[in-house]
């Protein structure tokens, strides 16, 4: 496939400490001119990684907040089209395509939702909690805002749909993982008990309720989303997300004793 041109498209990825997972992700994007890395000074060996690939650019700044940093990526952007990723997102060939084109094509959309295929250990679990996500969006029509632990973003204009899927391949240590999802936990806590907490959906009621949410959780994963016929990754990912739970319901109890 033909390189995609810098001034049609770059790629922005913010890191910290990546390297069980960037190579795999830029060993996917070198037909596209121009990845930009913003890093969060990293200290193993993502930044040695990044720079062995011709068309990555690296940047460092401390971080604040994920809309701040990727807002901040955004200002190192100069092409029509902006492609977000994380650095645990693995774009398989057809994506590549797909997206390619997406900005050929003429059409009123300005952004494009993607879905995702969850691995766990590299191989693909049956079915997955995560919701679509828009990855691809034109520079001028989109901006990054704080969601409690997630970053969200807003977009100015219609938006369309990929067909082809992102692999979301995670290979940190668990270790790692469970530092990540009690960093997530208090921040997702301050969004339900802040001033905003009243106003929410009824999934943020639940979680905010602290009891149910682990139960739901484990039996959706497990049933609704039939990950009991997955083997032990379906059972690995079932307990990941009931833990994420179990972190959120500790910590609310917590700030609620504490208050």
């Amino acid at each position: 496939m033909d390189s995609i041109k810098a001034d049609a498209l770059q790629v922005l990825i913010l890191t910290k400490n990546e390297e069980p997972n960037l190579q795999r992700v830029l060993e996917r994007l070198t037909t596209i001119e121009k990845v930009i890395i913003l890093d969060s000074y990293s200290t193993d060996k993502t930044l040695e990684i990044a720079r062995s690939f011709a068309n990555v650019v690296v940047y460092e700044r401390p971080f604040d907040s994920f809309a701040g940093q990727c807002n901040y990526g955004l200002q190192l952007i100069d092409s029509e089209w902006v492609l977000s990723l994380d650095a645990d997102y693995v774009l398989t060939e057809d994506f590549i395509k797909e997206t390619a084109g997406f900005i050929k094509q003429k059409s009123e959309n300005v952004a494009y939702y993607a879905s995702f295929e969850f691995l766990v250990f590299g191989r693909k679990l049956l079915s997955n909690n995560t919701t679509p996500r828009a990855v691809l969006f034109k520079l001028n029509a989109g901006s990054y805002f704080d969601d409690g632990h997630a970053h969200r973003l807003e977009i100015h204009g219609p938006a369309g749909n990929y067909e082809t899927k992102i692999w979301h391949d995670d290979r940190k240590s668990l270790s790692r993982w469970v530092s990540n999802q009690d960093g997530y936990a208090i921040k997702e806590c301050k969004k339900l008990t802040g001033p905003a907490g009243g106003n929410m959906g009824m999934v943020s009621k639940i979680r905010k309720g602290k009891i149910i949410a682990p139960f739901l959780v484990f039996f959706h994963c497990l049933f609704v989303k039939r990950l009991i016929f997955g083997g032990w990754i379906g059972w690995h990912y079932t307990l990941q997300r009931t833990m994420v739970e179990i972190l959120l319901a500790i910590r609310l109890i917590e700030e609620e004793k504490l208050s």
